[in-house]
């Protein structure tokens, strides 16, 4: 992966100038790749508004546009089309082994790999000696202060420039630390410097550019003792309360347990060695994930127990958390009364966590778009359209969502992460209603929506992404496909145990049910039953499309082992299911 995902760049006359590699990026509009390289290695072709032609190992070559260059010594390339998986960037400063992906001049291949060791950080840069290099470059009668740009040493060095400082995990996991910006210019030819990843992601987010960071979680995740440790670690560190959902959540949508194993922790605190307000912790991440889930009792009992909790060990609320599960309860208990009440409750409410003194900005905003988004799904679950036009539910959504969207332009780095797929879902979720007069505006949500489920390997969006789409497919008139794609979707939904009310999936059933009785028979059916047993339900009971179904029935059997894993989803070849 590592060497698939680092191309050499090149300049008009074929002249090196250095590496360039994939790296995530949040952008649902731009379903291509970028590419993170050394500012001064393509600078002269930025300035001139040129692009820089890459090429990878394989012998391909692109040409690739650069979308800024930093002062920092950091540029972002981008190429319309998707030239494989990104490498996973993590913030890891510690000590220790690593190896550096380069182009160098002088070795038999493009590309070479260098062992290297993480000496420390100096300066904020990282500090990276080459073990594959000792040699030291010396002329008596020269500048040790300069470097010998003639030397063979230079020329080698400077492949190097852009290249990803990697480490391997145990599973074979190649992840990024850091970006090579320059080498040591004191004569030790060994010593190179690099720019942090964790820095990295601030100076693309100077540029409203929001850079994916991975956490050690996810390479331990299939191991079910490993996770429930480093959960563990997670909800007894001290200062992390308002991130710790960040952290989890995008885990679950990618569609680990993690609200299983938080059950099995709470259950059994002691076990764990969880204290009062780890537990309130626990208890809050895990009543936010099955209220994703299915809306409940049991999951507000646990919520209303977290905030006693939490209001046992930390009565003066100096994180926050109270308030923020008191803003939930608001949101979660059942809706009854004047509506105009409600949204005056939830509007103080948000005011209070806006005050909140112990919450950063960007905390504030991640808080508050995410109630928002949700205070607008269960608004419109409790009262779904088609709305008339003097509705007080329609007002509120649409106040609710212009709020989010505002949320999101301001803190656009920091919220895309989680709060971008959220927005796609806000306007989508009125708009299948009116689908025959706005298919185009569907289509395109669809589009970006299903690649920004990708980006954040989110299988449970792009389930969500995969409903609409049947919803489009019939009103094309492709049913064979639409029926396939409910089969399939639905099986890797109930693989993953999620039900059919969970809220975004619940959100575009609502209008399937009305809209298309048919496809909504058949999802609720293969959801209990299985794909073979629902198919045959529904074609005894709606023998109009009885044909059809038995078709897209037996299409998706095959391909149902692939979704046996929700993760599988993101990666089934759909285009197979073209009539």
């Amino acid at each position: 992966m590592l060497g698939s995902a680092t191309h050499m760049m090149t300049d008009g006359d074929g002249a090196v100038l250095g590496v360039a590699f994939q790296v995530p990026v949040l952008d649902a509009q731009r379903p291509g790749s970028f590419l993170l390289t050394a500012a001064h290695c393509v600078r002269p072709l930025f300035d001139r508004s040129q692009s820089v032609r890459i090429r990878a190992p394989s012998g391909s070559q692109a040409n690739c546009s650069i979308l800024f260059c930093a002062t920092e010594d950091v540029a972002l390339l981008y190429h319309a089309d998707w030239l494989g998986e990104p490498l996973p960037c993590v913030a890891d400063r510690s000590e220790g082994d690593a190896l550096v992906r380069g182009a160098p001049h002088g070795v038999a291949s493009e590309q070479a790999t260098f062992d290297a060791y993480l000496a420390g950080v100096e300066g904020g840069l990282l500090d990276i000696v080459l073990r594959s290099l000792a040699y030291v470059e010396s002329d008596a009668g020269h500048d040790p202060l300069v470097p010998l740009p003639g030397s063979p040493v230079y020329r080698a060095l400077r492949g190097l420039s852009g290249a990803p400082v990697v480490r391997i995990r145990p599973d074979g996991t190649v992840q990024v630390i850091g970006l090579v910006t320059h080498r040591n210019t004191r004569g030790i030819a060994n010593r190179i410097y690099g720019i942090p990843t964790d820095r990295l992601v601030e100076i693309l987010a100077e540029q409203d550019i929001a850079l994916q960071m991975t956490t050690d979680l996810r390479q331990t995740s299939s191991d079910r003792t490993m996770l429930t440790g480093l959960l563990r670690e997670l909800l007894t560190e001290p200062g992390e309360d308002l991130m710790l959902w960040t952290r989890l959540s995008g885990l679950f949508y990618s569609g680990e347990p993690i609200d299983r194993i938080l059950e099995a922790m709470l259950s059994e605190p002691q076990r764990y060695g969880l204290d009062e307000l780890a537990l309130a912790r626990a208890g809050f991440v895990h009543a936010r994930l099955r209220l994703k889930r299915e809306a409940g009792t049991a999951s507000l009992i646990r919520l209303r127990e977290a905030k006693a909790r939490a209001d046992r060990a930390d009565p003066q609320d100096e994180s926050g958390l109270s308030a923020l599960m008191g803003l939930r309860l608001l949101m979660e208990n059942p809706r009854g009364g004047d509506p105009k009440a409600h949204a005056y409750l939830f509007e103080q409410a948000i005011d209070r966590i806006s005050r909140a003194s112990s919450m950063t900005d960007r905390q504030k905003a991640y808080e508050i778009a995410s109630a928002v988004g949700r205070e607008a799904v269960l608004a419109y679950l409790s009262n779904p359209p088609p709305w008339p036009a003097n509705s007080v539910t329609a007002g509120y959504y649409r106040r609710l969502e212009a709020q989010h969207l505002s949320l999101l332009r301001e803190y656009g780095a920091t919220l895309r992460d989680k709060q971008e797929v959220v927005h796609i879902g806000l306007a989508i979720a009125p708009a299948i209603w009116e689908i025959s007069s706005v298919t185009d505006q569907v289509d395109a949500l669809v589009v970006a929506g299903k690649n920004a489920a990708i980006q954040r390997s989110n299988a449970i969006f792009y389930c969500q992404m995969l409903l609409v789409e049947a919803m489009l497919c019939r009103l094309k008139r492709s049913d064979l496909r639409a029926f396939t794609l409910a089969c399939l979707t639905t099986q890797a939904l109930n693989n993953a145990g999620l039900l059919l009310s969970h809220e975004g999936v619940a959100a575009i059933l609502r209008c399937v049910k009305a809209a298309d009785p048919s496809l909504y028979r058949l999802v609720t059916q293969v959801h209990q039953f299985g794909i073979r047993k629902g198919a045959e339900i529904v074609k005894c009971a709606w023998t109009d499309d009885a044909e059809v179904i038995d078709r897209a029935s037996r299409i998706a059997m095959p391909y149902s082992e692939q979704v046996r894993d929700l993760k599988g989803i993101l990666t089934l070849r759909l285009d197979i299911l073209a009539e």
